[in-house]
């Protein structure tokens, strides 16, 4: 049995009354769990309703769990949300109804007088003709769920995910479907799951369109160096969209699974943890309703054992050797890269490292395409990072958080690409750009030690550059983005603008 590990914002950070928050209250209390995978679903509903229990204790208003850390790959049960449930909602007033995980965690839900987020496989029956449902074919369904729970144990929300990691057994939501609930007090929520992430519905459509700024994610996330590590991109996501993110990680790290936090806005990680050890942990802490506002101190990264992180498998992004790069050097350079539709400008002033293996850097862009389970997305990036060696295949390891160090004392990277266009139809923009940065703990640097910001490029650099996309006035409708260190660092693994573009063009 995995001891499990309680990480509580003490009290005197939470409301000291404990009471629900209400619409008045400037704060709500939140909870996500860490959970270790595992196949044994009755010990696994034990310690869901364990945890339900000891996060309304802490006072939270609601609790987010991972991706598919209930059900195991054998178990599934019907969501009737088109049909029993509209008449009988609160599964643990009909046990008769439903499935007993749907009752069990209905039942602690209403106990305990507290929000919560499950995610599981649902079965959808198609071979009859009550579902309430679409049916394209009359066979069986199965897809990746979060189910939503008020205080009473009401179902009030149901979100089938749009965009699935391989997940062969599952069938992708058959419409795209955004998850959205209100609540008492007072705050919208809209949720995805994991790999939804990446793509623009529903992680930019759900903020855009339904102008949320509390989001919750479930997720079972494999981290990848040198942009993708969980908590490396969930505090992006909250600092770039400007939201609350309630992220809840599934953990298994052999392979590359960890990772949870809660973040508000522009002020960073509330609370976020990456763990290199199997293990179980709550996290509570108090969340502005204006993502960013924060008042008072919070526990912010908590940093596993160095030597802990050997064990969590993180994998490289393959296509990273394919991208134009240029190593750096010790000392004060600047120069640019280019290609097809982007620029980047590296400003850089970089101490020799101490030790005898100390890392050596490569300035690195893109501006393709890269495939995840035979999904496209178009990426563009402009970044830092680090190598073992001078070799371009050895950039982006996994280097040991006691391993040697180079001072990076100056860094600004100035990319010039394409501006986000509105989808009027989607109601939301066709590209983002994250400022993501990543340590040899595994954490990316702190919201205060870097700034980011929009500006015009200047007319020879756009006329340069070969993007289609053009203004009103015939002039190409492209932006800089300028990111900065503001503060010398000497454990970074990368820094740079990492974009998505759902429109982009892959040319040769």
């Amino acid at each position: 049995m995995v001891q499990l590990l309680y990480l509580v914002v003490f009290s005197c950070l939470l409301k000291a009354s404990l009471q629900k928050s209400t619409p008045q209250d400037s704060e709500y209390v939140a909870a996500v769990v860490e959970y270790q995978v595992s196949r044994n679903v009755e010990e696994n509903l034990r310690n869901y309703i364990e945890h339900i229990t000891e996060a309304a204790k802490q006072g939270a208003d609601i609790i987010a769990f991972p991706e598919l850390t209930l059900t195991n790959s054998t178990t599934s049960f019907p969501v009737p949300i088109k049909g029993l449930l509209r008449e009988y909602p609160i599964p643990a007033l009909h046990p008769e109804l439903y499935d007993n995980l749907l009752v069990a965690i209905s039942k602690a839900a209403r106990d305990n007088q507290i929000y919560v987020l499950v995610n599981i496989r649902e079965l959808m029956d198609c071979t009859h003709n009550d579902t309430g449902e679409l049916c394209p074919e009359a066979k069986k369904y199965t897809f990746n769920t979060n189910v939503v729970f008020d205080r009473t144990g009401k179902v009030i929300d149901r979100y089938r995910k749009i965009n699935l990691f391989g997940e062969a057994s599952h069938t992708p939501a058959l419409q795209p479907d955004l998850g959205y609930f209100e609540t008492d007090f007072g705050v919208n929520f809209s949720h995805f799951i994991c790999f939804d992430l990446m793509f623009q519905v529903p992680a930019v459509q759900s903020v855009q369109k339904l102008n949320v700024t509390n989001i919750i994610f479930s997720t079972m996330w494999f981290s990848e160096l040198p942009y993708l590590t969980a908590v490396q991109i969930q505090e992006s996501y909250a600092y770039t969209m400007n939201v609350n993110f309630i992220a809840s990680g599934a953990n298994n790290i052999a392979v590359g699974s960890a990772g949870s936090g809660i973040y508000s806005g522009k002020a960073g990680a509330l609370i976020s943890i990456m763990p290199g050890v199997p293990t179980t942990r709550l996290l509570v802490s108090r969340v502005p309703k204006v993502p960013g506002q924060v008042t008072g101190s919070y526990p912010g990264p908590i940093y596993d054992k160095p030597d802990n992180h050997d064990r969590l498998r993180l994998i490289t992004d393959p296509s990273l050797v394919a991208h134009v790069s240029r190593p750096l050097t010790s000392g004060y350079q600047q120069f640019t890269l280019t290609e097809k539709d982007v620029s980047c400008k590296f400003t850089v002033k970089m101490s020799p490292g101490i030790g005898e293996s100390f890392p050596y850097f490569r300035a690195v862009i893109q501006d393709s395409t890269t495939t995840y389970t035979l999904r496209e997305i178009g990426v563009v990036s402009c970044s830092i990072v680090a190598c073992t060696t001078d070799q371009f295949k050895s950039c982006a390891s996994n280097y040991h958080p006691l391993a040697a160090t180079a001072l990076i004392e100056e860094l600004t990277i100035e990319m010039t690409t394409s501006h986000p266009q509105f989808n009027s139809s989607l109601q939301c923009d066709n590209a983002v750009y994250f400022p993501l940065s990543l340590t040899k703990r595994k954490f990316p640097i702190g919201t205060d030690n870097f700034s980011i910001h929009h500006g015009e490029p200047d007319e020879l650099l756009r006329s340069q550059l070969s993007t289609d996309s053009e203004t009103g006035d015939g002039k190409k409708d492209i932006t800089t983005i300028v990111y900065k260190l503001k503060k010398p660092q000497e454990d970074l693994l990368s820094f740079g603008i990492w974009g998505k573009n759902v429109f982009k063009r892959c040319r040769s």
